[in-house]
């Protein structure tokens, strides 16, 4: 007879990185419910403590403080989340991005994007992938709708997101003989307080008409998505992008990112885009 569709994680060792705050803390929590042990990863101690105390009621959660862009922070946080023993799970859902022009971005611009949503990917999935070479497991990376809808001055987070997916798809080929899956989520508009502060009812009104199912999408949404990847409900899964949300644009033309260029910098700005009126002028 086929067998009842349940999720359980029980007795797996997780890690999430980025897991302090926003999307991150709520998968760790959604992961915790189900069962799992894990283990949150961020740069900043007090946040990660903080979320790890707030947490606990969902299960086990504990904390390690790393930077994704230093491998051997990567490692220790792995070593953390394994317990001694193997990893089941890794969430790498570390991100982050800044608004600019090509033409006024320097090497240090690009490398903080390039470092932590590229690097911090490639060294979680290298050390969650040596925990799992002996009995498999789930490694889900986190991109965004930006990866392949182009935002007017986000160049830096559009191409970084672009890389992760593409870093999924070969990781996939590479490590499936293992036994190992990798897939990716793509959050359309997902409705974070960071998010909330700063988009305005005419953002939300244009993300409302671009996604076909009508409404904006909801953090649980993405733990779901997680939960699905990380369980044995997707044990035959590997190498997909998922778009989540149903949202085509992360952030709408509405929103004036523009004027984020223009305030980081004013005067480059002002000198080689004071004159135009519209794309290609």
């Amino acid at each position: 007879m086929p067998q009842p569709l349940t999720v359980t994680l029980e007795g797996r060792h997780a890690l999430v990185t980025g897991g302090g705050t926003g999307i991150g803390k709520a998968c760790a929590g959604a992961l915790a419910r189900l069962g799992a042990v894990v283990t949150i990863a961020g740069p900043d101690a007090a946040v990660l403590e903080q979320a790890a105390d707030e947490l606990s009621a969902d299960g086990v959660v504990e904390f390690v403080q790393a930077d994704v862009t230093e491998e051997d922070q990567v490692a220790a946080a792995v070593d953390a989340a394994a317990g001694g023993g193997r990893l089941d799970i890794a969430l790498a859902n570390a991100g982050t991005g800044f608004p600019g022009s090509l033409l006024h971005l320097s090497k240090e611009h690009w490398m903080v994007p390039l470092g932590v949503n590229v690097l911090g990917t490639a060294f979680t999935i290298k050390h969650a992938a040596r925990k799992m070479l002996s009995g498999g497991g789930s490694i889900i990376t986190v991109s965004s709708g930006a990866s392949s809808r182009l935002t007017s001055f986000m160049m830096t987070y559009s191409v970084s997101k672009a890389a992760v997916d593409e870093l999924t798809r070969a990781a996939a080929q590479e490590l499936g003989p293992f036994g190992i899956r990798v897939n990716c989520i793509r959050p359309g508009w997902i409705e974070t307080p960071a998010l909330a502060t700063a988009a305005t009812e005419a953002n939300r009104a244009h993300a409302l008409d671009q996604t076909p199912l009508g409404r904006l999408g909801e953090v649980e949404d993405i733990t779901r998505a997680v939960i699905y990847l990380a369980s044995d409900q997707s044990e035959w899964v590997t190498g997909q992008l998922l778009n989540v949300c149903g949202g085509f644009n992360l952030i709408p033309p509405s929103m004036d990112l523009e004027g984020s260029a223009r305030a980081l910098f004013p005067e480059e700005m002002a000198r080689d885009f004071g004159n135009l009126t519209g794309p290609g002028d």
